[in-house]
């Protein structure tokens, strides 16, 4: 796997005050790569949801004024504050790839915007989306 990325330096505090406005603990494989490729765009970038390929466009960003900023997309986008998701990658249609904390055990889904702000299930943490990551298929 490979990422094309910005040299950002994410620090604890930076990573602590997202928390803290978010009232969330992120689990340690996604802080762990969020601090190498913050903002960053996987290859290969397709996930398989639901029988359809959705792309990961690019991870969120945890830097203040960059234009994938976590806490700018959740209040940018239109009706994602009521959903109770944290925003974690995106596509490249406005939709996102979101952790769903209302459980127990956190796991990612995919929410789509376009329909009825719909979330599908994707996977159950951050190292097996990377693991599902695949080339798309023609």
């Amino acid at each position: 796997m490979k990422w094309i990325h910005d040299e950002h330096k994410i620090t604890d505090e930076m990573i602590e005050k997202v928390s803290r406005m978010l009232n969330v603990d992120f689990p340690v494989d996604f802080l762990s790569v969020i601090k190498k490729y913050d903002a960053g765009y996987p290859c290969p970038d397709s996930v398989t949801v639901d029988g359809n390929d959705e792309s990961v466009n690019n991870l969120v960003s945890f830097m203040e004024g960059d234009s994938s900023f976590i806490l700018d997309i959740i209040e940018e986008t239109e009706n994602f504050k009521e959903s109770n998701l944290i925003p974690i990658a995106e596509d490249s249609f406005g939709n996102l790839f979101c952790y769903d904390f209302s459980e127990e055990n956190s796991k990612i889904v995919f929410w789509d915007h376009e329909i009825n702000n719909s979330k599908k299930f994707v996977c159950n943490s951050f190292t097996e989306l990377l693991q599902m990551l695949h080339d798309e298929e023609d």
